[in-house]
């Protein structure tokens, strides 16, 4: 057995987007066989916990005697360390300009496409303030994660309980429109963050130009993202190719209601369904939906 379950109250505060509750909320499991979620409704997060999720485990307030729990990280406890290699992550990794862009060279002149520094594309990194100075934490390092931590995660990611009636609109979306050869695509174009869009989305774009052009006259694109616009530009590109679930509200303003948060549940549900993923790098929407489509999804981030 690899969790190290106990019986104290342990409560997920964590109060970012979509994707790091969530993360949080699993690691929260992780901790304590009585975990618990106080998920806050705020500026970004009309939905209550209630309004997505079945599971009786949601509370109002923090309990006194509780312990709290508030990271968007995927805990790697003293226990798990021997499995995983020292300096093992490339997302973020403290690592040296100079030798990010040793190891990017050496990537693309022997085309390895399953090598470490495939996600290292020079310059983006986390803040310093977010990154362990060794790298030992598996966040966002996709089909690297090692067996040892998949056998831990995946039965609490499998244990959240959608809503019924959200999970029946996914099911019936799913079933009428995507088959093995429809590849999902995340794209986060940071709008409400000036520098990262510079910094992570504008030079991202001809990645996945280039992703899409090779991947393949049959294959059809289900999109998800932050911006309507973004999507129908693609479709003006890509014609009948692109396809996005059919929302009632706007993209570009999901967190500003309870529907809106709603159906960024779906997107979401829909995107772990797919077979292959196109994933925006520093997405945690992306990675969570490759959890909980059970990690067999083939990943490529851009």
């Amino acid at each position: 057995m690899h969790s190290t379950v106990g019986p104290q109250l342990i409560v997920s505060t964590e109060t970012g987007g979509l994707g790091n509750r969530i993360k949080s909320w699993v690691s929260a499991t992780r901790l304590s066989s009585e975990a618990a979620v106080h998920w806050a409704v705020n500026d970004n997060m009309p939905a209550s916990f209630s309004d997505l999720f079945s599971n009786d485990c949601g509370v109002d307030t923090v309990p006194a005697a509780a312990s709290v729990h508030k990271s968007w990280r995927l805990l790697v406890l003293p226990p798990d360390e021997p499995y995983l290699p020292a300096g093992f992550a490339t997302v973020g990794a403290g690592a040296h300009p100079i030798v990010r862009g040793f190891g990017k060279a050496w990537w693309q002149i022997r085309g390895q496409q399953t090598d470490r520094y495939r996600y290292m594309i020079f310059p983006k990194q986390h803040s310093r303030r977010s990154t362990r100075a060794d790298g030992r934490h598996i966040d966002l390092e996709y089909g690297r994660i090692p067996k040892y931590f998949r056998e831990i995660y995946d039965p609490l990611f499998r244990a959240i309980q959608v809503r019924p009636d959200i999970l029946s609109r996914v099911d019936s979306w799913a079933g009428a429109n995507l088959d093995p050869q429809t590849i999902g695509v995340q794209v986060r174009t940071w709008r409400d963050d000036p520098r990262r869009h510079r910094k992570y989305h504008q030079p991202a774009v001809k990645r996945l130009h280039r992703l899409m052009n090779t991947a393949g006259a049959e294959a059809r694109f289900f999109f998800v993202s932050d911006s309507g616009d973004f999507i129908r530009s693609m479709q003006q590109a890509y014609g009948n190719r692109v396809i996005g679930f059919p929302r009632d509200t706007d993209r570009d303003r999901s967190w500003q209601s309870v529907e809106g948060m709603t159906e960024d549940l779906i997107d979401m549900l829909l995107l772990s369904r797919t077979k292959r993923l196109f994933a925006s790098y520093l997405s945690t929407f992306s990675e969570t939906a490759w959890w909980l489509g059970g990690t067999t999804a083939e990943v490529e981030v851009f």
